[in-house]
């Protein structure tokens, strides 16, 4: 039976608590992932997504007008009150950006060892509706998986 070792991913990205948003953001998209674990002094401490930090800006910035009922006058009303709001919009966003992962990110991680089976795997994903698992030995990060390591387990 495969057990996470056969299909962790061994090269794990991870991020600080203490890196920003931004920069845990711009890694996100050059490395083009989801997530990675929170790692400080060898220590998998939490996990940010792509959804934690989007989640977090909504709630920071989510001032923008809403359009109740389409017509021309409503739409010029809401124009003048996004252009007042723009430069309000770009500091918060600025604030935002500047925040740190350790402010945003999932504190109660759920990890697995790597002798876990796929069906283990699978079931806390499900459980704890997670896409990723840090790996770990002890306290030690050696790898992670992803929904998608599983359906490649399956497939190969």
């Amino acid at each position: 039976m495969k057990t996470v070792k056969d299909f962790m991913n061994k090269d794990v990205i991870y991020v600080s608590p203490e890196d920003t948003i931004f920069q845990a953001a711009k890694l996100f998209s050059q490395l083009d992932i989801a997530g990675a674990p929170v790692v400080e002094k060898d220590k998998v401490v939490g996990l940010i997504s792509i959804s934690d930090i989007i989640r977090f800006i909504d709630i920071r910035i989510g001032k923008l007008p809403k359009i109740e009922t389409p017509g021309l006058s409503t739409l010029l009303l809401a124009i003048i009150q996004m252009k007042k709001m723009h430069s309000d919009f770009q500091k918060e966003l600025k604030k935002v950006t500047c925040s740190k992962v350790k402010e945003v990110m999932t504190k109660n991680v759920i990890t697995v060892s790597s002798s876990a089976t796929l069906v283990e795997v699978a079931e806390l994903m499900e459980k704890h509706d997670v896409n990723r698992l840090p790996v770990l030995s002890g306290e030690k990060l050696i790898g992670i998986v992803a929904r998608a390591d599983l359906i490649k387990a399956l497939i190969i």
